[in-house]
């Protein structure tokens, strides 16, 4: 299968298009319940296969969806190379809790974000390593390590793409319109973003006590917080 490389030119050309159409639904056949769809819905518009390239989806560009009221973009979903492994790490440090939906279920969590800055209240904390790695530790000790040198490669040109939203979020019934587009180009270090907090990792793992099941892992997730995504890059451009 040929790799379409696209200009920015037709990039702006076919982004005008999809913002004319209005709010698209979600076909049947596409529907699943998690966040990336109003990413894999704008991908389907660009007519983008799934693929393992090293490239950006569209050659030199990234492309990204994100709903106009979410707070994070992920960059990737990631297992650890080296270290513990996310249920390993899960096993070690979740936490018991009532259920959110239902608090007579019983669940072992791990729910947490974790930052460059500072220690956060499970005692986590990212340290860069070498030019494309994040360390995980707790307090001094060496938890596991990501290395991300795909994944930055791919984001250095990144085309962010923000939703209105109708129907309720993650069900069959909602529907996106691309209403704004931002060109985002040359990321920073990435020793920088991890200690400045604008590249943050968050564990969601959780796992039904009374359950057979095992736990549910979700992650674990690579994400900028939408209002560092303009600082994290040298230059920033609206496109749509």
């Amino acid at each position: 299968m040929t790799h379409k490389i696209w200009t920015l030119e037709e990039i702006i050309l076919r982004l005008k298009e999809i913002e004319g159409k209005g709010y698209i639904s979600i076909p049947a056949v596409m529907y699943r319940s998690d966040e990336g769809i109003v990413g894999q819905i704008l991908e389907r518009e660009f007519e983008i296969q799934e693929n393992n390239l090293k490239v950006g989806d569209l050659g030199e560009f990234e492309l990204k969806g994100m709903r106009k009221n979410s707070s994070t973009l992920t960059l990737c979903h990631r297992k650890p190379e080296t270290g513990m492994n996310p249920i390993q790490i899960f096993e070690r440090f979740g936490y018991v809790r009532p259920s959110n939906r239902d608090h007579s279920i019983i669940k072992k969590k791990l729910f947490c974000t974790v930052t460059g800055k500072k220690f956060n209240s499970l005692q986590f904390k990212l340290q860069p390593y070498e030019e494309y790695c994040i360390d995980l530790y707790f307090q001094d000790e060496f938890i596991c390590r990501w290395n991300l040198v795909e994944a930055i490669s791919k984001m250095n040109n990144l085309i962010l793409i923000i939703a209105n939203t109708i129907g309720k979020t993650g069900s069959n019934e909602e529907q996106f319109h691309y209403i704004r587009g931002i060109l985002y180009s040359g990321l920073k270090p990435i020793n920088e973003l991890v200690n400045d907090g604008k590249i943050v990792i968050d564990f969601c793992i959780d796992q039904e006590l009374s359950s057979a099941k095992g736990p549910h892992d979700r992650g674990p997730h690579i994400r900028i917080p939408k209002k560092q995504l303009a600082s994290a890059y040298n230059e920033m451009k609206v496109i749509l």
